[in-house]
């Protein structure tokens, strides 16, 4: 793709080269980078990943997970190329990174938000594709060297999260396409993939879902829903923000309801949203403003309130989306 063409000058030209993704990184995020990063080793390039936050132990049967270092890590490395996978802008990778991880050459941003800034030296931006992954594998598959089995396992463990599983409707022919492709490269079960990302949950995740419902509100007209985790409900099952994956989807399922929201107490006092559309509402410009974004139908921000505050202007903006389509 033409798309590509100055990336590969950049692969011609520099030899060391830094990945990062956004703040509590997914199944996209991860594997995205995990695939780059093998792309860049096979180029004989030096190469290294840094995160904000740690690899959540779901994923963690991915190859090479144990290469993504630590934020205060890339302190010692100063690289020529810095590549953002995923990231809606800059800041996303977390406020350590986007300080202190600066190349000396370029910035390279790839991602496939509709919200998703052009704040790169470069940028690759498909809102077509259904994930980070389906970009990461045309680039491969753009250049003459094959996609190996670890790349193929990554790369559809990002192609799988990012749509839901296939449910959602970013999952096109072409998708399934190559997810059909990775498959038959990489030899592994899709129903085992599956299962290391979704069936591994430990009883502490249950235990703070029973918590998490029974903070349950909706409006009165039942198309507005939130639910919401503070701290000490955190500390109290033993859990971390990594486990609140998913609780969204939990009241998307309600029928009446049209936007889901799940609010998370972060440790500075700060709120964390996530979001969930039935689809008749498009909670990306939602997040939008807010400072966040996402996918028309799944996205999140960050509100620099405590969490009550936070619901407050969250569920008002949200009233106003439900508005417009009525």
């Amino acid at each position: 793709m033409d798309s590509f063409r100055p990336l590969f000058t950049l692969f011609e030209q520099y030899q060391t080269f830094a990945i990062s993704t956004h703040v509590n990184p997914d199944g996209d995020a991860i594997g995205s980078e995990l695939a780059f990063y093998q792309l860049l080793k096979k180029l004989g390039k030096t190469v290294k990943i840094y995160n904000t936050d740690l690899v959540p132990k779901k994923y963690q049967f991915l190859p090479y997970w144990k290469n993504i270092e630590d934020a205060k890590a890339s302190k010692d490395f100063c690289p020529e190329v810095l590549v953002i996978l995923d990231a809606s802008s800059r800041e996303r990778i977390g406020p350590f990174l986007s300080k202190h991880l600066i190349p000396t050459h370029a910035v390279v941003n790839i991602d496939h938000h509709i919200t998703a800034e052009d704040f790169g030296d470069y940028n690759i931006i498909i809102p077509t594709a259904s994930s980070t992954a389906e970009i990461i594998y045309k680039l491969i598959k753009s250049t003459q060297i094959p996609i190996d089995k670890a790349s193929a396992l990554c790369l559809y463990t990002g192609l799988m999260f990012d749509t839901g599983c296939f449910r959602y409707s970013n999952a096109t022919p072409e998708t399934h396409r190559i997810a059909a492709d990775l498959i038959e490269i990489g030899d592994f079960a899709p129903d085992e993939v599956y299962c290391q990302v979704y069936e591994q949950v430990p009883l502490e995740k249950i235990h703070l879902l029973g918590q998490t419902l029974q903070t349950l509100e909706l409006t009165p007209d039942g198309k507005i829903a939130w639910i919401l985790i503070t701290q000490s409900m955190l500390n109290e099952t033993k859990t971390t923000l990594d486990d609140v994956e998913g609780f969204v989807n939990q009241i998307q399922a309600i029928e009446s309801v049209e936007i889901a929201i799940c609010v998370c107490e972060l440790p500075d006092g700060s709120t964390k949203i996530s979001l969930r559309s039935e689809g008749r509402v498009n909670v990306a410009a939602l997040a939008a403003e807010f400072d966040g974004g996402g996918h028309e139908r799944a996205s999140g921000c960050r509100i620099n309130l405590p969490c009550v505050a936070a619901i407050k202007e969250i569920v008002s903006s949200a009233k106003q989306h439900i508005q417009q389509i009525c």
